[in-house]
């Protein structure tokens, strides 16, 4: 059965890493589509802070929300405006609209990218506490 466990630790393992590498690339790739101008996301951003690590001690679903903790901007209505491309003011203040929900989109995918990677330390801590336990050791943690 320590076998089926450990082959278990394993899989989840490669998954975890897998999604959070899968995230990475779709940030890079993101920062890489041509904005003129555009350095990176800006730090901080809109991540919202709060314990990555304290989840409650129950096997009740946790929320399916894409990381609850991150905020996806929404996509400038201006966008959609055939008024917008009339005028030279009107372009210009959608310029500055997008150019800011580049910078709120690649914080949100860092934001995701966290979430991620705070998941997968979360997965790996409770599978070692699973395999410690099961194999009947002292002083497994909680």
């Amino acid at each position: 059965m320590v076998r089926v466990t450990a082959f278990l630790r394993v899989s989840l393992m490669s998954a975890a890493l897998a999604a959070t590498l899968l995230a990475s690339q779709a940030a890079a790739a993101a920062g890489t589509q041509g904005h003129a101008g555009q350095a990176g996301p800006k730090s901080g951003g809109d991540k919202q802070a709060g314990p990555a690590n304290a989840a409650p001690l129950s096997t009740d679903p946790q929320s399916t929300t894409p990381a609850a903790g991150c905020l996806k901007p929404g996509v400038p209505l201006c966008m959609d405006d055939q008024a917008t491309f009339l005028s030279a003011d009107r372009m210009s203040s959608c310029q500055g609209e997008v150019k800011e929900y580049v910078d709120k989109s690649m914080a949100y995918l860092t934001c995701l990218n966290d979430e991620n990677i705070a998941t997968g330390r979360e997965l790996s801590r409770n599978v070692d506490r699973f395999n410690c336990r099961l194999s009947g050791r002292k002083g497994c943690a909680n």
